[in-house]
């Protein structure tokens, strides 16, 4: 991850400490649906498309709760996560974006989604005022509109009907 930013900031020859670029964030849980304890958020260049970084949240570490009470137990931290699964992907694109200066020496200024986060509204104002702008891939944009007319026809479909 650290030669994937190395090779953006040769990619856009960096003139300052910090390279501004586009990324790609989505996040994938271990089962569908709101119940699930664990989950990945990735951060994807949109310039070399490679991972820039990667955030596992987690609910749930079944090893503490099979541990005895012991001195290890109070020392052993495996849940980086309190809240509902749909919030993962919010709390580990902040921590992404928190850390990316510091650890690729990267400002993500451009934030790519699939339209079905609310992971954006976390981290538009992270370095500071309309810092970071938000683009959506037309593929997505495509598949929503697409789904709307459907339920748009079928709802319109079954109001001629007598039930």
């Amino acid at each position: 991850m650290e030669t994937s930013a190395n090779n953006i900031m040769l990619l856009k020859v960096a003139q300052k400490d910090t390279t501004s670029c586009g990324v790609s964030m989505d996040g994938i849980w271990q089962k569908r649906g709101y119940s699930s304890l664990n989950g990945c958020v990735s951060c994807i260049s949109v310039d070399n498309g490679k991972v820039l970084d990667i955030e596992v949240m987690s609910n749930f570490f079944r090893m503490c709760y099979n541990m005895p009470n012991s001195k290890y137990r109070s020392k052993h931290a495996c849940q980086n996560h309190k809240g509902s699964s749909s919030s993962m992907e919010k709390v580990g694109a902040y921590r992404i974006f928190e850390h990316s200066e510091m650890t690729r020496n990267l400002q993500y200024t451009q934030y790519y989604d699939d339209g079905d986060s609310k992971a954006y509204d976390a981290v538009k104002v992270i370095y500071g005022e309309n810092t970071v702008t938000k683009l959506e891939c037309m593929d997505h944009v495509q598949k929503r509109v697409r789904s709307g007319l459907r339920k748009l026809k079928k709802s319109r479909k079954g109001l001629g009907r007598k039930g």
